[in-house]
């Protein structure tokens, strides 16, 4: 009897377990920093994965993953709502909610919506501008824009019904997110050597597309239509307030993204107002 060969396994052209593995830790690593960057919330591991050496100094900020994180953040302040939403005053809850995106964030683009204002409006020439952004002091025109804005989101906040409440923050917070990340593609840096320019390097056409397919996604789920349509104004108010930015600084900064997740809260909140009176 002729012998029998022994039994071999198929050979398999799926990528082999340690590229798997490395494509997977890196993007854990994408999506802790976007967590870092735009958040306070402890994330484990966080110092062994960003520590700068020789073998791997790059930076990385997790554009890609925006969306998701202004969903966490979202969906954190809907189990605020759910947990405390039938004890207090809808002006109350308003006040609650604001504060607690403010806390999560670290007032990060708050503080760079008020260095913002300070050298938009304070300053003459660009060089001016820029030089006053750089001031971590805030002046008149950053305290005005501050209050004002943080008194715009508790007013559309306790306008809105409870009802719609959760899912107009589930639809807005994730697109605001993901208008950082369009802006730090189509806009230039103001400096060469700013924390806009480097980020700006870290959004490449493919971090791009995934940040946009989350957003629509996560904006048709919670917004149906209207989620969609927030998304389209969203990206038009972005390239205005963005031209203008570029016409008064010849680029953004790192506190004009700030500016921008600030200003399309606001704006996102209103346009959803508007579109359920007529609707």
């Amino acid at each position: 009897m002729p012998e029998t060969q022994p039994f071999a396994p198929p050979v398999s052209t799926e990528p082999t377990d340690p590229v798997r593995q490395s494509w997977l830790f890196e993007q854990y690593k994408e999506l802790v920093a976007a967590i870092r960057f735009l958040t306070t919330l402890p994330v484990p591991g966080s110092t062994q994965l960003f520590r700068t050496d020789g073998r791997d100094n790059r930076l990385f900020l997790g554009s890609a993953y925006f969306p998701l994180v202004g969903l966490l953040l979202a969906a954190i302040l809907v189990l605020l709502n759910w947990i405390i939403g039938s004890f207090v005053s809808s002006l109350v809850l308003a006040a609650l909610l604001v504060v607690t995106l403010i806390l999560l964030s670290g007032g990060l683009h708050l503080d760079g919506l008020m260095d913002s204002c300070d050298g938009l409006f304070g300053g003459r020439s660009r060089e001016q501008k820029l030089e006053i952004m750089r001031d971590s002091r805030v002046g008149s025109f950053g305290v005005l824009g501050g209050v004002s804005i943080i008194l715009l989101k508790f007013a559309l906040l306790a306008s809105l019904d409870i009802q719609w409440l959760p899912w107009a923050l589930l639809t807005i917070i994730p697109i605001s997110r993901c208008m950082m990340v369009l802006a730090m593609y189509i806009f230039p840096p103001a400096r060469p050597e700013g924390l806009g320019a480097a980020f700006r390097q870290t959004v490449t056409r493919g971090r791009l597309l995934c940040t946009v397919i989350l957003t629509l996604v996560i904006a048709w789920f919670a917004g149906q239509l209207t989620g969609l349509a927030l998304c389209c104004g969203a990206a038009l108010l972005t390239w205005l307030v963005g031209k203008w930015m570029v016409a008064q600084l010849g680029g953004l900064t790192g506190d004009s993204y700030g500016t921008l997740a600030e200003l399309m809260e606001v704006m996102l909140l209103l346009l959803w107002t508007l579109l359920h009176f007529w609707l």
